[in-house]
């Protein structure tokens, strides 16, 4: 056993010595059978020689300083080598959990991002939804007022239609001893006139409301619908059925699905219902 441990520690300390001597050896035997067969290689194939000529140049570019007269041999054991694979995993793992911790990091700020875009999105939402209720309220606001003018140009348009058309009759109704006053067709010419006038007003007025979205509702010969009407007053008509809407005494707007302003209406009622309606009162 003593033997051994002098033997390995003679090797220990000579090895350095004689791995060196060794590659010296080495080094000067390959380079003196290169040599000759270098100078004897003009009998060889052109591939064989090209190869030479290469592992020339490659012995060429090797440094004049003899390999392992620098090199430590004691840093490389395999003990130094286990620590240093040690130490670079233990270097792997403190990077991936650094890069983990980046990334929860990252994933955090993407979060709180995505919260912040949708609660803008949703304040974005309810400040445009603000707007257009404020807008169509203040557009009310403005064409309300102008609404009791169309209707004195609705109320003109039907007095001006009813007063040409008697006119009409009592220009055509002439007889034995009585003929037509002079001048009766002038006069409905210009009563057709004021008509078509007062028409006119009435599209022109028409077509500025829609301009907000705003329209008449038609009522007449329409059934009474209670979310949209107002039922002022009961009349008897033969030709009509019971609950529809024989006269307007106030027009009616809306807006999409909104009500602007209830019409006013006259509906169609029974004898029975009517004469009833009268004992109440």
């Amino acid at each position: 056993m003593y033997l051994l441990l002098k033997i390995n520690e003679w090797f220990s300390h000579h090895f350095r010595e004689v791995s060196t001597s060794f590659m010296r050896w080495n080094v000067h035997f390959f380079s003196t059978k290169l040599g000759e067969r270098i100078e004897d290689g003009q009998d060889l194939t052109e591939w064989k020689q090209t190869a030479l000529k290469d592992f020339r140049f490659w012995l060429e570019d090797i440094p004049d300083a003899v390999p392992g007269e620098t090199a430590d041999m004691d840093s490389c054991d395999l003990y130094t080598l286990l620590s240093e694979f040690s130490g670079l995993r233990q270097e792997i793992k403190m990077q991936n959990r650094e890069q983990n911790k980046t990334l929860q990091t990252l994933s955090s700020f993407i979060g709180a991002y995505q919260e912040t875009f949708e609660v803008f999105k949703e304040r974005a939402e309810d400040l445009a939804t603000l707007e257009e209720r404020i807008r169509q309220a203040s557009e009310k606001r403005a064409v309300m007022p102008f609404l009791d003018v169309r209707d004195s140009l609705a109320r003109g348009h039907h007095g001006c239609r009813d007063l040409a058309g008697a006119i009409r009759e009592v220009a055509n109704a002439k007889g034995l001893f009585r003929s037509a006053p002079k001048g009766m067709n002038e006069i409905v010419d210009g009563m057709d006139g004021i008509t078509e006038g007062y028409e006119m007003a009435l599209r022109r007025f028409d077509r500025a409301l829609a301009l907000v979205n705003i329209r008449p509702m038609e009522t007449l010969g329409q059934p009474f619908d209670p979310k949209t009407m107002k039922a002022v007053g009961r009349r008897v008509a033969a030709d009509a059925d019971e609950g529809t809407v024989i006269e307007e005494h106030l027009s009616g707007f809306v807006r999409e699905d909104e009500v602007i302003r209830t019409a006013e209406v006259i509906v169609v009622a029974t004898a029975s219902s009517d004469q009833a309606t009268v004992n109440n009162e």
